[in-house]
């Protein structure tokens, strides 16, 4: 089993209203509260974090599992959405939809289409994200074959 590690760095001083921030090997970013939610609304925040972690990494998987089903000339322009909710004090993340536009070589546009719902599938069940989240947040693809 090969493993690795993600290293972040977060620094934060002070309470609720502040702005702290997060550094990686290439992340170095501010973070706050959403102005949505009262805050300061400056940098990101962990929840733009989660849906750009669950996005980026689902269409890395996507991408992998279209190449490996032999498809050439693939772009895939996609827009996620977070939908969280606050109950009972708590705030959850519920639901993130991704919203994949996929385009393919012209001569494999009718094969993808049979074959598209298993390979979101595949792609879904690839990503370390959504692998990550599975039974916490639930994960929907609404996929247009462009």
């Amino acid at each position: 089993m090969v493993k690795h590690d993600f290293k972040v760095v977060t620094q934060w001083k002070g309470g609720r209203n502040e702005i702290g921030t997060v550094q990686g090997d290439l992340i170095n970013e501010q973070i706050s509260i959403p102005y949505s939610l009262g805050g300061q609304g400056i940098g990101t925040n962990p929840d733009e974090m989660l849906v750009s972690a669950a996005s980026s990494c689902y269409i890395i998987s996507l991408a992998a599992t279209l190449e490996r089903a032999g498809y050439k000339d693939i772009r895939i322009n996609q827009q996620s959405v977070g939908t969280a909710s606050f109950e009972n004090g708590k705030f959850k993340m519920e639901c993130i939809t991704h919203y994949p536009k996929i385009n393919v070589d012209n001569n494999h546009k009718d094969n993808l289409k049979k074959r598209l719902l298993k390979l979101l599938k595949i792609a879904d069940n690839n990503c370390m994200i959504s692998n990550a989240i599975k039974n916490n947040v639930e994960v929907r693809i609404e996929p247009t074959l462009v």
